[in-house]
């Protein structure tokens, strides 16, 4: 299971499917404003100089829908807000990671250049909870059918962000062709303020009483030491959200873009390696592999790793200034691609 990180992005993917239980979008004729009864979310007709388009459904049960609103300010000047809210099986570490991802890759099947969405972090927070989220303020350029050209691209400024609302997902999506990136931050914190995120996510927080479940992949139980190592660093992580974050957080989700949480499982999983090096089974691979992290964490370059493991999605801002050292600080110490394997993952299941 997840062998690579693209296991995570289809995983993702296979969540959503199952969400919309493989019934076809459908507008709701919507006329008045519009409840999410769920939860309680509430999407007028109109909202902040913008006019609702579409109400639409993923599921039978109205839980999973997306709400598009338009502002037309000329022919060749729109922006477009869209709205998404829908309900999760399962909550896992890698899950807001992966759907940033997902985004990415979408959006550059429809361009004609890579799209690369830096991400940026926050919260939403009042006395009773606090909502993490992932974003990103970006360019693109958007494909649509073209008589003469046959794809004509247009140039946009564009917004995502993603939240995590325990049970359930809120995200916002805007395209817009006219909009500076002020203006979209500014739609962002209108959204967050007046749509009540932070009262979704009180609606299914998770069920912190109970220790997450640990998932291994295939790959891990090639040998005793691969498999107890694993399960060192899964502990070690979950002991460090344990300790690290309060109860307003973890309610509402792992938050794993805390690079100082990877960096504890790691530094434990090579300390079990250490100390039982002697007393587990070990293929060569497994050696090898452990012998490459042991460089990498004795020459204090763990973050780095992250930065790279994790394609960037993590909060670490000396990142992208480190990227080429680490490039050749692979080289020069023999460092594998096969040390970026994502090993396991810690989850909820919801259901």
């Amino acid at each position: 299971m997840f062998r690579k990180n693209l296991f995570f992005l289809l995983c993702f993917i296979s969540v959503i499917v199952l969400s919309q239980q493989n019934q076809k979008p459908v507008d709701l004729k919507i006329k008045e404003d519009f409840t999410h009864q769920w939860t309680k979310t509430v999407f007028p007709k109109l909202w902040a100089g913008f006019q609702r388009e579409t109400v639409r459904a993923y599921d039978s049960k109205n839980k999973n829908v997306g709400i598009s609103y338009v502002q037309q300010k000329s022919k060749k000047e729109k922006t477009v807000l869209t709205l998404y809210i829908y309900p999760l099986h399962e909550v896992d570490n890698h899950l807001l990671r992966d759907e940033f991802l997902s985004y990415e890759e979408a959006l550059t099947q429809n361009s004609n250049s890579y799209v690369h969405l830096k991400p940026s972090f926050g919260e939403l927070s009042d006395e009773k909870l606090k909502v993490n989220y992932i974003y990103s303020i970006f360019s693109n350029s958007m494909g649509k059918p073209d008589f003469f050209e046959g794809v004509k691209y247009i140039n946009k400024q564009s917004l995502l962000a993603i939240y995590e609302c325990g049970g359930w997902k809120f995200k916002a999506r805007v395209t817009s062709d006219d909009m500076t990136k002020e203006q979209l931050e500014e739609l962002k914190q209108k959204v967050e303020s007046y749509f009540g995120i932070l009262n979704v996510a009180t609606i299914k927080p998770l069920p912190i009483d109970n220790a997450p479940s640990i998932v291994l992949s295939p790959v891990v139980k090639r040998d005793s030491m691969m498999i107890n190592a694993t399960v060192a660093a899964a502990q070690s992580k979950i002991e460090w959200f344990k300790k690290n974050s309060d109860i307003k957080e973890i309610s509402t989700g792992f938050n794993d873009m805390k690079i100082d949480s990877e960096v504890y499982a790691i530094e434990k999983m090579i300390e079990f390696y250490k100390l039982h090096k002697n007393n587990w089974k070990m293929t060569p691979e497994t050696e090898k592999y452990f012998n490459e992290m042991t460089r990498i964490v004795d020459n204090k370059r763990t973050e780095d790793h992250i930065y790279e493991k994790f394609h960037t999605i993590i909060n670490y801002p000396e990142g992208e200034s480190r990227k080429d050292s680490y490039i050749q600080f692979k080289i020069d110490k023999d460092i594998s691609e096969n040390t970026n394997e994502i090993f396991y993952k810690i989850f909820y299941n919801l259901d």
